[in-house]
Protein backbone atom coordinates (compact mmCIF):
# COMPACT_ATOMS: atom_id res chain seq x y z
CA UNK A 1 0.00 0.00 0.00
CA UNK A 2 1.27 3.60 -0.88
CA UNK A 3 0.68 6.94 -0.60
CA UNK A 4 1.94 9.82 -3.23
CA UNK A 5 4.75 7.35 -3.67
CA UNK A 6 5.72 6.84 0.38
CA UNK A 7 5.58 3.66 2.18
CA UNK A 8 3.99 2.81 5.08
CA UNK A 9 4.59 0.34 7.86
CA UNK A 10 2.35 -0.71 10.78
CA UNK A 11 5.60 -0.66 12.98
CA UNK A 12 6.06 3.29 13.85
CA UNK A 13 6.86 3.13 17.44
CA UNK A 14 10.19 1.35 16.25
CA UNK A 15 10.72 2.58 12.77
CA UNK A 16 9.67 6.00 13.14
CA UNK A 17 12.33 5.84 16.16
CA UNK A 18 15.39 5.28 13.64
CA UNK A 19 15.02 8.33 12.32
CA UNK A 20 15.50 10.51 15.13
CA UNK A 21 18.65 11.44 16.49
CA UNK A 22 19.83 10.66 19.91
CA UNK A 23 18.87 14.28 21.06
CA UNK A 24 15.39 14.15 19.75
CA UNK A 25 15.09 10.73 21.41
CA UNK A 26 15.46 12.14 24.31
CA UNK A 27 13.99 15.33 24.24
CA UNK A 28 10.52 13.08 23.38
CA UNK A 29 11.52 10.93 26.32
CA UNK A 30 12.20 13.51 29.17
CA UNK A 31 9.66 16.34 28.18
CA UNK A 32 8.85 17.66 31.06
CA UNK A 33 12.41 18.28 31.69
CA UNK A 34 13.53 19.90 28.45
CA UNK A 35 10.36 22.23 28.49
CA UNK A 36 11.30 23.57 32.06
CA UNK A 37 15.10 23.60 31.71
CA UNK A 38 14.40 25.43 28.27
CA UNK A 39 12.19 27.68 30.16
CA UNK A 40 14.71 28.53 32.43
CA UNK A 41 17.36 29.24 30.51
CA UNK A 42 15.40 31.29 28.42
CA UNK A 43 14.51 33.64 31.90
CA UNK A 44 17.97 33.15 33.08
CA UNK A 45 19.08 35.25 29.87
CA UNK A 46 16.33 37.87 30.16
CA UNK A 47 17.67 38.44 33.81
CA UNK A 48 21.50 38.64 32.83
CA UNK A 49 20.95 40.83 29.88
CA UNK A 50 18.31 43.34 31.82
CA UNK A 51 20.32 43.17 34.82
CA UNK A 52 23.07 44.35 33.24
CA UNK A 53 21.56 46.70 30.95
CA UNK A 54 20.78 48.20 34.01
CA UNK A 55 23.97 48.55 36.03
CA UNK A 56 25.51 49.74 32.68
CA UNK A 57 22.55 52.84 32.50
CA UNK A 58 23.19 53.51 36.03
CA UNK A 59 26.69 53.86 35.19
CA UNK A 60 26.32 56.03 32.14
CA UNK A 61 24.09 58.52 34.39
CA UNK A 62 26.65 58.71 37.23
CA UNK A 63 24.13 56.92 39.89
CA UNK A 64 25.46 54.22 42.67
CA UNK A 65 23.77 51.51 42.31
CA UNK A 66 24.50 48.06 44.42
CA UNK A 67 25.87 45.05 42.38
CA UNK A 68 23.15 42.77 43.70
CA UNK A 69 19.96 45.11 43.09
CA UNK A 70 19.08 44.71 39.97
CA UNK A 71 19.98 41.28 40.31
CA UNK A 72 17.59 40.96 42.71
CA UNK A 73 14.70 42.93 40.75
CA UNK A 74 14.88 40.96 37.69
CA UNK A 75 15.18 37.47 39.53
CA UNK A 76 12.27 38.08 41.66
CA UNK A 77 10.27 39.10 38.48
CA UNK A 78 11.01 36.01 37.06
CA UNK A 79 10.43 34.08 39.70
CA UNK A 80 7.17 34.68 39.82
CA UNK A 81 6.19 34.74 35.92
CA UNK A 82 7.66 31.26 36.01
CA UNK A 83 5.31 30.03 39.25
CA UNK A 84 2.29 31.20 36.81
CA UNK A 85 3.51 29.32 33.91
CA UNK A 86 2.01 26.17 34.39
CA UNK A 87 -1.06 27.69 35.22
CA UNK A 88 -1.22 29.18 31.99
CA UNK A 89 -0.78 26.15 30.17
CA UNK A 90 -3.25 24.32 32.27
CA UNK A 91 -5.66 27.28 31.84
CA UNK A 92 -5.11 26.97 27.75
CA UNK A 93 -5.65 22.60 28.11
CA UNK A 94 -8.62 22.86 30.35
CA UNK A 95 -10.68 25.93 28.96
CA UNK A 96 -8.99 28.53 26.81
CA UNK A 97 -8.55 26.13 23.50
CA UNK A 98 -12.23 25.43 23.51
CA UNK A 99 -13.18 28.56 22.61
CA UNK A 100 -13.59 30.36 19.64
CA UNK A 101 -10.69 32.49 18.11
CA UNK A 102 -12.71 35.92 19.46
CA UNK A 103 -13.28 34.07 23.13
CA UNK A 104 -9.46 32.90 23.12
CA UNK A 105 -8.40 36.44 22.93
CA UNK A 106 -11.24 37.81 25.60
CA UNK A 107 -9.81 35.16 27.84
CA UNK A 108 -6.12 35.78 27.30
CA UNK A 109 -7.06 39.33 27.89
CA UNK A 110 -9.03 38.62 31.25
CA UNK A 111 -5.84 36.86 32.31
CA UNK A 112 -3.91 39.41 32.48
CA UNK A 113 -5.03 41.02 35.36
CA UNK A 114 -4.69 37.74 37.91
CA UNK A 115 -1.23 37.33 36.30
CA UNK A 116 -0.38 40.72 36.75
CA UNK A 117 -1.54 41.48 40.41
CA UNK A 118 -0.07 38.04 41.28
CA UNK A 119 3.23 39.11 39.77
CA UNK A 120 3.85 42.38 41.42
CA UNK A 121 2.55 41.38 44.64
CA UNK A 122 4.67 38.16 45.08
CA UNK A 123 7.66 40.28 43.32
CA UNK A 124 6.86 43.16 45.81
CA UNK A 125 7.60 40.71 48.56
CA UNK A 126 10.20 39.12 47.94
CA UNK A 127 12.28 41.86 46.97
CA UNK A 128 11.00 43.06 50.01
CA UNK A 129 12.63 40.14 52.06
CA UNK A 130 16.02 40.41 50.13
CA UNK A 131 16.46 43.91 50.74
CA UNK A 132 15.93 42.97 54.53
CA UNK A 133 18.58 40.48 54.55
CA UNK A 134 20.90 43.09 53.29
CA UNK A 135 19.59 45.72 56.03
CA UNK A 136 18.14 47.84 53.04
CA UNK A 137 14.63 48.90 52.70
CA UNK A 138 13.04 48.44 49.59
CA UNK A 139 10.78 51.29 48.29
CA UNK A 140 8.24 50.17 45.43
CA UNK A 141 7.07 53.66 45.04
CA UNK A 142 3.46 55.13 43.94
CA UNK A 143 1.25 51.96 44.28
CA UNK A 144 -1.19 53.42 41.43
CA UNK A 145 1.52 54.70 38.79
CA UNK A 146 3.73 51.74 39.81
CA UNK A 147 0.65 49.00 39.22
CA UNK A 148 -0.26 50.54 36.23
CA UNK A 149 3.87 50.56 34.75
CA UNK A 150 3.65 46.83 35.74
CA UNK A 151 0.97 45.74 34.02
CA UNK A 152 1.70 47.12 30.99
CA UNK A 153 4.86 45.14 30.45
CA UNK A 154 2.92 42.39 32.15
CA UNK A 155 0.55 41.73 29.29
CA UNK A 156 3.80 41.41 26.80
CA UNK A 157 5.02 39.05 28.60
CA UNK A 158 2.00 36.82 29.50
CA UNK A 159 1.35 36.86 25.47
CA UNK A 160 4.96 36.38 25.01
CA UNK A 161 4.26 33.11 27.39
CA UNK A 162 1.58 32.29 25.37
CA UNK A 163 3.25 32.18 21.91
CA UNK A 164 6.05 30.15 23.55
CA UNK A 165 3.70 27.17 24.80
CA UNK A 166 2.09 27.46 21.26
CA UNK A 167 5.34 26.99 19.25
CA UNK A 168 6.72 24.93 22.13
CA UNK A 169 3.87 22.30 21.41
CA UNK A 170 3.92 22.66 17.68
CA UNK A 171 7.33 21.63 17.54
CA UNK A 172 6.90 18.24 20.26
CA UNK A 173 4.08 17.61 17.79
CA UNK A 174 6.03 17.98 14.65
CA UNK A 175 8.55 15.79 16.55
CA UNK A 176 6.10 13.42 17.54
CA UNK A 177 4.32 12.97 14.52
CA UNK A 178 0.10 13.88 14.41
CA UNK A 179 -2.36 10.52 13.78
CA UNK A 180 -5.30 11.45 11.39
CA UNK A 181 -8.22 8.44 10.78
CA UNK A 182 -7.29 6.64 7.78
CA UNK A 183 -9.47 6.76 4.41
CA UNK A 184 -9.74 3.13 4.18
CA UNK A 185 -12.29 2.74 1.97
CA UNK A 186 -10.11 4.65 -0.73
CA UNK A 187 -6.86 2.37 0.07
CA UNK A 188 -8.67 -1.05 -0.60
CA UNK A 189 -9.09 -2.02 3.24
CA UNK A 190 -12.24 -2.74 4.65
CA UNK A 191 -12.89 -1.14 7.83
CA UNK A 192 -13.94 -3.56 10.69
CA UNK A 193 -17.70 -3.58 11.79
CA UNK A 194 -19.35 -4.25 15.16
CA UNK A 195 -22.57 -5.62 14.76
CA UNK A 196 -24.38 -1.72 12.86
CA UNK A 197 -21.55 -0.25 13.70
CA UNK A 198 -18.34 0.06 11.42
CA UNK A 199 -14.72 1.53 12.93
CA UNK A 200 -11.39 2.35 11.27
CA UNK A 201 -8.96 -0.39 12.02
CA UNK A 202 -5.99 1.92 11.07
CA UNK A 203 -4.92 5.48 12.36
CA UNK A 204 -2.35 6.68 9.98
CA UNK A 205 0.77 9.06 11.70
CA UNK A 206 2.75 11.70 9.72
CA UNK A 207 5.97 12.29 11.43
CA UNK A 208 9.48 13.84 10.03
CA UNK A 209 8.19 13.17 6.65
CA UNK A 210 7.33 9.75 6.69
CA UNK A 211 3.64 7.79 7.25
CA UNK A 212 3.00 4.99 9.29
CA UNK A 213 -0.12 2.64 10.26
CA UNK A 214 -0.91 2.46 13.81
CA UNK A 215 -3.27 -0.54 14.42
CA UNK A 216 -6.55 1.27 16.43
CA UNK A 217 -6.21 -2.05 19.17
CA UNK A 218 -3.04 -1.18 20.16
CA UNK A 219 -3.70 2.40 21.61
CA UNK A 220 -2.92 1.63 25.53
CA UNK A 221 -5.29 4.96 26.25
CA UNK A 222 -5.81 8.34 25.30
CA UNK A 223 -5.41 11.67 26.77
CA UNK A 224 -7.42 14.97 26.35
CA UNK A 225 -4.97 17.79 25.19
CA UNK A 226 -6.76 21.40 24.31
CA UNK A 227 -8.33 20.27 20.70
CA UNK A 228 -6.01 17.30 20.77
CA UNK A 229 -6.38 13.83 21.61
CA UNK A 230 -2.93 12.21 22.85
CA UNK A 231 -2.53 8.21 21.52
CA UNK A 232 -0.25 6.69 23.69
CA UNK A 233 0.85 3.52 22.06
CA UNK A 234 4.02 1.77 24.78
CA UNK A 235 6.65 4.68 24.55
CA UNK A 236 5.37 6.77 22.67
CA UNK A 237 2.86 9.37 22.10
CA UNK A 238 0.87 10.79 19.46
CA UNK A 239 -1.24 13.75 19.02
CA UNK A 240 -4.06 13.45 16.89
CA UNK A 241 -6.72 16.86 16.40
CA UNK A 242 -10.06 15.64 17.30
CA UNK A 243 -11.94 16.26 20.37
CA UNK A 244 -12.64 13.59 22.37
CA UNK A 245 -16.56 13.11 22.03
CA UNK A 246 -15.66 12.86 18.38
CA UNK A 247 -12.97 10.18 18.79
CA UNK A 248 -15.21 8.09 21.31
CA UNK A 249 -17.36 7.56 18.87
CA UNK A 250 -14.70 6.48 16.34
CA UNK A 251 -13.24 3.36 18.46
CA UNK A 252 -14.73 0.36 19.24
CA UNK A 253 -16.83 0.42 21.97
CA UNK A 254 -16.25 -3.19 23.32
CA UNK A 255 -12.78 -2.28 23.16
CA UNK A 256 -12.41 1.18 24.71
CA UNK A 257 -14.70 3.24 27.12
CA UNK A 258 -14.43 6.77 28.06
CA UNK A 259 -13.69 6.94 31.97
CA UNK A 260 -12.79 10.23 32.02
CA UNK A 261 -13.97 13.76 30.61
CA UNK A 262 -10.10 13.70 29.84
CA UNK A 263 -9.35 9.95 29.38
CA UNK A 264 -10.11 6.76 27.42
CA UNK A 265 -8.97 3.43 27.91
CA UNK A 266 -8.29 0.28 25.71
CA UNK A 267 -10.09 -2.52 28.48
CA UNK A 268 -7.35 -4.56 27.33
CA UNK A 269 -5.67 -3.06 28.86
CA UNK A 270 -6.82 -2.39 32.30
CA UNK A 271 -4.83 -4.43 35.03
CA UNK A 272 -6.18 -3.04 38.38
CA UNK A 273 -9.63 -1.47 39.43
CA UNK A 274 -9.47 0.35 43.12
CA UNK A 275 -12.45 2.12 44.43
CA UNK A 276 -11.60 5.19 46.26
CA UNK A 277 -13.50 6.83 48.98
CA UNK A 278 -14.80 10.08 46.71
CA UNK A 279 -16.60 7.54 44.27
CA UNK A 280 -13.86 7.36 42.04
CA UNK A 281 -11.67 4.55 40.97
CA UNK A 282 -7.97 4.09 40.49
CA UNK A 283 -7.06 2.11 36.95
CA UNK A 284 -3.93 0.56 36.97
CA UNK A 285 -2.66 -0.42 33.40
CA UNK A 286 -0.36 -3.18 32.59
CA UNK A 287 1.98 -0.55 31.95
CA UNK A 288 1.87 1.01 35.48
CA UNK A 289 0.06 3.88 34.20
CA UNK A 290 -2.43 5.02 36.90
CA UNK A 291 -5.33 6.73 35.62
CA UNK A 292 -8.99 8.05 36.97
CA UNK A 293 -12.25 6.65 36.38
CA UNK A 294 -14.90 9.42 37.00
CA UNK A 295 -18.47 8.20 38.76
CA UNK A 296 -19.60 10.11 35.33
CA UNK A 297 -18.53 7.10 33.34
CA UNK A 298 -17.99 4.04 36.12
CA UNK A 299 -21.66 2.42 35.37
CA UNK A 300 -21.02 2.18 31.39
CA UNK A 301 -17.42 1.08 32.33
CA UNK A 302 -18.63 -1.78 34.51
CA UNK A 303 -20.93 -2.93 32.11
CA UNK A 304 -18.50 -3.35 29.58
CA UNK A 305 -16.42 -5.56 31.52
CA UNK A 306 -19.44 -7.22 33.23
CA UNK A 307 -18.16 -6.00 36.82
CA UNK A 308 -21.71 -4.96 37.77
CA UNK A 309 -23.39 -8.71 37.87
CA UNK A 310 -20.57 -9.50 40.60
CA UNK A 311 -21.25 -6.69 42.70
Amino acid sequence: MTNNNKPLTDSPSSTAEETLTPLIQHFLAHQRIWAGSLLLLWMSANVLVLSTTEIMEYGRNGQTLEFWQPFCWEITSVVMILLQVPAIALCIDKFINFLSIKGRIAAHLLLTLPFSIIHVTGMVALRKGWYWLMDMQYQFGDMSYELLYEYRKDIQTYFAIVVVIHSYRFILRRLQGEASIVAEAKNGLEPKSHGNEVYPERLLVKKLGKEFLIQIQDIEWVEAAGNYANLHIKQSVYPMRITMAKLEKSLPTQKFARIHRSSIVNLNQVDVLLPLETGDYELTLRNGEKLSLSRRYRERFKDLLNLNDSN
